[in-house]
């Protein structure tokens, strides 16, 4: 096949790919109209990339209650003490309304457990003990817990205690929360798997006991992974991830008058998001989009293609959908499997998805060569 024949087959079915996207990427007109919230004072989603898809007061400093003890979970797990070491317990005073487990002294739960009833059925008395352990006093691990927040990035955040319970100077914003709990699912594998059980038991006061969770979505919601809930004296508050055909959504709710509310407000944000994207197609494995010579037999050539069908996750009425593609040097000879380039796509400068092109081989013309005649190992057949 000729340079001509190929550039010419290359554009052509370059040319057909954008042509696909032009019908959806034309939507670009007035963002759709906000979810209705029924009680929270502040309110986000975002995608796994951290995009903002719908804000209210985001920045507003307000009590994150219980949602605290994600980063309780954080600072623990990167204190690298073993999970499973006994712990002290150490006796608690934390109010006769503090949910707790009922952990006693004399009781030594592992970290991994003490862990798991904080997250999942968020026991106060956990979170304090498992700071104890970890740091030594309270004191020294909600220092580590600011330390983190910087290094973050979450600004307006500061914590003054493990467990959430109202204390001044203890508060946070849905868009640093969000944050977090990007960060958690994305980097904390314990952390993950912990918030999407449905409840966990262990021994407490000698006694083998079941903790149910505190996540009235889990089960409820299709994709919901969790994470957090969270309530003090009239302000109720959800930091949720969800997860639905590759989309990943994060939200957080501060501020409801009620427990349910804060669920009811972020189904309608989840479902508010999930209508409002789309998943365009931008390539497919069997689409040719180049012909690349063979680096170890001038007579074989590699076909180029996407390695997977793949989408990208538009925002309908969000702006034009754009992509930038990165290609090796034409003259450069490719090995089969080589990855020869990627396309990335966004909207909005928000990144909607991304193609990778892999060389594949393929017979281009079979060499005249009888082989009855090629010499076998220096001797003539």
């Amino acid at each position: 096949m000729s340079a001509a024949r190929r550039r010419a087959l290359a554009i052509a079915l370059f040319a057909f790919v954008l042509l696909a996207l032009i019908p959806q990427a034309s939507l670009a007109d007035d963002a759709p109209k906000g979810p209705k919230l029924g009680e929270a004072q502040c309110a986000i989603v975002e995608d796994s990339s951290g995009n903002v898809l719908y804000e209210k007061n985001a920045d507003t400093r307000m009590p994150m209650a219980s949602i605290t003890k994600v980063m309780t979970a954080m600072v623990a797990l990167d204190s690298g003490v073993d999970l499973d070491a006994p712990c002290r317990i150490h006796a608690t005073n934390l109010g006769a309304d503090s949910q707790t487990a009922g952990f006693a002294e004399g009781d030594t739960p592992t970290l991994r457990e003490l862990l798991r009833v904080m997250l999942v059925y968020s026991g106060n008395d956990a979170a304090e003990n498992v700071a104890i352990n970890v740091a030594g006093s309270e004191g020294a691990f909600v220092g580590l817990m600011n330390e983190k927040a910087q290094e973050l990035g979450m600004e307006n955040t500061h914590f003054a205690n493990p467990h959430g319970l109202d204390e001044d100077g203890h508060y946070s914003t849905v868009a640093d929360l969000a944050l977090m709990g990007r960060v958690a699912l994305s980097r904390y594998p314990f952390i993950a798997g912990t918030v999407h059980a449905r409840s966990v038991t262990v021994g407490v006061a000698g006694t083998q006991r079941t903790f149910h969770s505190t996540d009235a979505l889990l089960g409820a919601y299709r994709g919901i992974r969790g994470i957090k809930t969270g309530y003090v004296e009239g302000s109720a508050a959800f930091l949720g991830a969800c997860q639905r055909d590759g989309v990943e959504l994060f939200t957080c709710v501060l501020g409801a008058q009620t427990s349910s509310g804060r669920f009811t407000d972020t189904v309608a944000l989840l479902d508010w998001a999930y209508a409002n994207f789309e998943r365009v197609p931008v390539a497919r494995s069997s689409w040719v989009t180049d012909l690349r010579p063979y680096a170890y037999n001038f007579a074989m050539t590699c076909v180029v293609a996407p390695t997977d069908d793949e989408r990208a996750v538009m925002w309908p009425k969000g702006g034009n959908l754009s992509f930038s593609t990165t290609l090796l040097q034409r003259h450069l000879l490719v090995d089969n499997g080589q990855l020869v380039g990627s396309t990335t796509w966004t909207q909005d400068g928000r990144q909607a998805g991304s193609v990778r092109y892999v060389a594949r081989l393929t017979p281009d013309s079979i060499p005249r060569v009888n082989v009855f005649t090629l010499p076998l190992y220096g001797y003539a057949a």
